[in-house]
């Protein structure tokens, strides 16, 4: 089934106009995105839940990756894209009211540029509770924020992240927890 996306302008504001995924993506069309950060407070350290992204992915395939999520089809609310991206890449069913509300990230790639708004779920459940249905995660681990910046910064392309964007998306994090 081809997935359409709602286009946006450069300032976030929707045109009207609605692309296929490939088109969005090839012809550096504005569109939406929504990331969520599992995080749990360890030993006095914040550690995030990675995953290894398959092989089949069109994007970063075989990389560790500090985030799930995924683009809003055309039509989809960000809340309603969480929920859903939530349980089938990882299988739960989450109240939207547990999640904090980060920032809203404007990414410019040439052919993919996307706002992402970002969300954390603080996660201290046996990760037995996951389940992996999409096929799009091979496996997770919890790594420690420290650990994954020294990894990023020595095995960039081991990774769908970037350093600067993860210690952003930490920054903001210790900023909401230290309140």
């Amino acid at each position: 089934m081809e997935e359409y996306f709602d286009i946006v302008d450069e300032n976030n504001k929707q045109t009207g106009e609605k692309r296929l995924r490939f088109e969005a993506h090839t012809l550096g069309l504005w569109h939406r995105t929504v990331h969520i950060y599992f995080f749990r407070q360890k030993d006095n350290q914040i550690e995030f839940l990675v995953h290894l992204r398959s092989k089949y992915k069109d994007l970063h395939p075989n990389c560790w990756d500090t985030r799930f999520g995924g683009h809003l089809k055309s039509g989809e609310t960000i809340e309603k894209t969480v929920i859903n991206e939530i349980k089938e890449e990882l299988g739960l069913e989450i109240d939207l009211n547990s999640l904090i509300k980060g920032s809203v990230h404007k990414r410019d790639k040439k052919t993919n540029r996307e706002f992402t708004q970002v969300y954390y779920y603080k996660f201290d459940d046996n990760l037995k509770l996951l389940s992996f249905k999409d096929k799009e995660v091979q496996k997770v681990k919890w790594m420690a924020a420290a650990d994954i910046i020294i990894s990023l910064t020595n095995n960039p392309d081991e990774w769908s992240s970037s350093l600067k964007g993860f210690k952003e998306i930490l920054g903001y994090l210790v900023k909401y927890l230290d309140r």
